[in-house]
């Protein structure tokens, strides 16, 4: 029997028990008990307590070092210091559902406040997509116990997720999955009361934080990625990474969409459908990267609990209320009232931006169901980042110009000619700036025609904003502002993707190496500590004369065995001076024997015998007992001459604080007198070195003269990545702006429609009841 730490369970049944009793009151003040509203908020305040209290257990347990908590043993250790400590509340799968729910619960608190007169359905809805999160937490407690004994020491915190970057970016990250349940809710409610557009009044500032918190997450997962993988970019087409990206992209439709019927009284169905798609893909990326379908082509997903059907339910129950609902009104909601705008018209522009933000939704979703969509022909597999970039790059392209556009076109519309000559400065200085990049060496039409999109949205948009802060309206240039940013972020995008330069170089210890216009040279190895990777020292001489040093990283994770590089980056303005190690030799004393690198499932014949390399395999129980060191075990199956197969595996242990590493000998199968060790092993292409003698009968074709301590290091130059930050700053910039004075237009707003009760009249209350203290007038 299964045993819990039962303070943290009591608050999370006391949250679905509270959560249920809200739920159940509200639909009772939607049915006209008005005077049960305070007793609805009240339930709402106890099921955020109760989530409150859940998440300070689990961190109190977490602090504490409870390692009896499996949650605790599973993801936390005595070494990791606060910060990191904190984090690992949502390293794991059930800390990330409570932290989203937490984010929820808070959330919830302005919601009910701000919905004003449509607080009963919407809170109906917003709490139902919440209660399905709660009752996983119930199944899959983060507060089990585990069996005695009780464990010294906790497993830790994955390496790779100790950056400063994992405190902060899952918190803001569900801060936009929760918030997206606030346009759903209201959508719902909309559909349910028939309010086609006070909805969207109260909906905007909602979206726009969404806008904001997801938009930020994203950022700062581009930004993790860059420095700590190694691999020179910041967005890898990652499953995971799209699960936050399509939601984003969605929600950018439905800023565009509200604004739209708010100006113009148009496109309700869109802004109803869009809002109800934005959450949906919430829960299927949800769905995908928890259930354990990616889990052979993401480094991110999580392996399947065995939650898998209440994702499914939770998603197909909101996926069919969104479809029902939607269908049951349909013929209710108002179609347009204004006539057709012109076709070079402001609300043209916005439906094609709306139409290819849905589009890259679809492709992007499209790429990342793949591995789900060919697992039903019995061969899973994922798409090729080149699916992306060639699905993508022309919607992107349309976006910055239909953003460009949007600056000097009228609601009613404007002639060719008129927009032409609004134009002439910005296609002027796009033009110059295309043929700057091709007198600098940018050669490819593509890439030349997205720097003009770029810089022509960047400058119209600009010109917009100072415009408006001539006009003293800068409070309301947010969405210009965006636009400035977005052409920014693209221009940077494309320079440093399409013309960044990039080699790989050995650098033998204590010997200058040119590359890049710089001097390299490699100084020593830095022994790792408990609290310190291991790094490799490189002194850096520029061409200008400047002289520093730079530490690339590399260590094995001591929760998969593998090893693991982190870049050195030396930030300028023009361009990122990108270092990362690829692999590193101690180097050797002279010996008899022979060296041979093997990639993973590869086969070499040497003097007639067959190595295939398999796969490595980590023992981490002496790491999780607090020895600083990883067992790795290599599969290699060996073919002599006579044609049978042995397979063999190889020990190689190496210390994580610096000490030399250790290789047992084995005996080649079939070759007597002959001896094989694995000598290193490399980090980011999965290969080992194996040494070996004996398999000749020559002496001399087996002498390995002396070998030099090197590192081998990949040299990249990123020109204008700033541009990428700085794009994505101004972009953020821009929607905070909006989303201020969308929030001030809201709390103003006192939208009421035909059939409604205005708010400030009087509810009587229902025969044989006295009339409640707190009325509508007062919500």
């Amino acid at each position: 029997m299964t045993s819990y730490f039962w303070p943290g369970v009591a608050a999370l049944w006391g949250a679905l028990a509270a959560g249920l009793t809200s739920l159940v009151v509200y639909v009772r003040v939607d049915r006209g008990r008005t005077d049960l509203i305070p007793l609805a908020r009240s339930s709402y305040n106890a099921f955020a307590t109760c989530i409150v209290a859940a998440a300070g257990v689990l961190m109190a347990l977490l602090i504490q070092h409870r390692f009896d908590v499996s949650y605790v043993n599973a993801y936390s250790s005595r070494d990791l210091p606060l910060h990191f400590l904190i984090s690992t509340f949502w390293a794991g799968q059930e800390g990330s559902f409570l932290l989203w729910c937490f984010c929820g619960a808070v959330i919830g608190l302005w919601v009910y406040r701000s919905a004003r007169e449509q607080e009963a359905p919407v809170m109906i809805v917003y709490l139902a997509t919440f209660l399905g999160l709660v009752a996983i937490l119930c199944k899959q407690s983060p507060f089990k116990l585990l069996p005695p004994p009780v464990p010294e020491d906790g497993v830790g915190l994955n390496p790779l997720l100790q950056d400063p970057w994992m405190v902060i970016h899952p918190p803001v990250m569900f801060s936009g999955f929760a918030s997206l349940s606030v346009p759903f809710a209201f959508a719902i409610g909309a559909l349910w009361k028939k309010r086609w557009d006070g909805w969207a009044v109260r909906v905007i500032p909602w979206a726009l934080f969404t806008f904001l918190t997801l938009g930020t997450a994203i950022l700062m997962g581009g930004y993790w990625a860059y420095k700590t993988l190694g691999w020179g970019g910041y967005w890898g087409w990652d499953p995971v990474e799209n699960t936050s990206l399509v939601p984003w992209l969605c929600t950018a439709a439905l800023v565009h969409g509200l604004f739209l019927q708010r100006s113009q009284k148009r496109h309700r169905r869109v802004n109803l459908i869009l809002a109800c798609l934005a959450f949906a893909t919430i829960l299927y990326g949800t769905f995908l990267t928890r259930s354990g379908i990616l889990a052979d082509f993401s480094v991110h997903s999580f392996v399947d609990l065995g939650i898998t059907g209440w994702l499914v339910g939770i998603l197909l129950g909101f996926v069919g209320l969104s479809v029902a609902m939607i269908a049951w009104r349909w013929r209710s909601i108002p179609s347009m009232e204004s006539e057709e705008p012109a076709v070079l018209s402001r609300s043209v522009l916005f439906i094609l931006g709306i139409a290819v933000f849905c589009a890259l939704s679809f492709v992007i979703l499209l790429g990342t169901s793949a591995p789900l969509v060919t697992r039903l022909t019995g061969n899973p597999s994922q798409v090729l980042n080149g699916f992306y970039s060639r699905t993508t790059t022309p919607a992107g392209l349309l976006l910055v110009l239909l953003s460009g556009l949007v600056p000097f076109v009228s609601w009613k519309g404007v002639t060719a000619r008129e927009l032409f000559r609004s134009s002439r400065r910005s296609l002027a200085i796009a033009t110059v700036v295309v043929l700057v990049s091709i007198v600098l060496g940018a050669r490819q039409v593509m890439p030349a025609i997205l720097i003009f999109g770029a810089t022509f949205a960047a400058d119209m948009n600009l010109r917009a904003v100072l415009r408006k802060a001539r006009n003293g309206k800068f409070g309301g240039a947010g969405g210009y502002l965006a636009h400035v940013g977005v052409g920014i972020m693209l221009a940077g995008i494309v320079v440093s993707g399409v013309y960044a330069r990039s080699k790989r170089v050995t650098l033998p210890t204590n010997q200058p190496v040119k590359v890049a216009g710089s001097t390299l040279t490699f100084l020593r190895v830095i022994p790792g500590t408990a609290t310190r990777k291991q790094a490799m020292e490189v002194k850096v001489e520029t061409a200008k004369g400047k002289t520093y040093y730079a530490y690339p990283k590399m260590y094995v994770n001591s929760r998969t065995g593998q090893m693991m590089a982190n870049p050195a980056i030396e930030h300028a303005t023009i361009s990122d001076f990108y270092m990362a190690p690829q692999s590193y030799d101690p180097g050797q004393p002279e010996q008899v024997g022979r060296f041979v690198r093997l990639s993973k499932g590869t086969t070499q014949s040497i003097e007639g015998i067959g190595f295939t390399f398999r796969d490595f395999n980590a023992d981490r129980s002496a790491m999780m007992k607090g020895d600083k060191k990883v067992l790795v075990l290599t599969d290699v199956t060996i073919t002599p001459p006579d044609g049978s197969q042995h397979d063999v595996t190889l020990r190689y242990v190496f210390h994580m604080d610096g000490r030399p590493t250790e290789a047992e000998e084995a005996e080649i199968p079939g070759v007597a007198g002959s001896k094989m060790r694995v000598e290193a092993v490399s980090p980011n292409d999965g290969a080992v070195v194996l040494w070996m003698r004996g398999i000749s009968k020559d002496p001399v074709a087996e002498y390995q003269a002396a070998t030099t301590e090197s590192l081998s290091v990949d040299v990249t130059q990123k020109p204008l990545i700033v541009l990428v930050w700085a794009g994505f700053y101004v972009m953020m910039g821009g929607a905070f702006l909006a989303f201020l004075k969308r929030t001030r237009e809201a709390h103003r707003a006192n939208v009421v429609e035909a059939g409604e009760i205005p708010l400030g009249r009087h509810v009587a209350p229902p025969a044989g009841q006295t009339a409640p203290a707190h009325s509508r007038s007062q919500i």
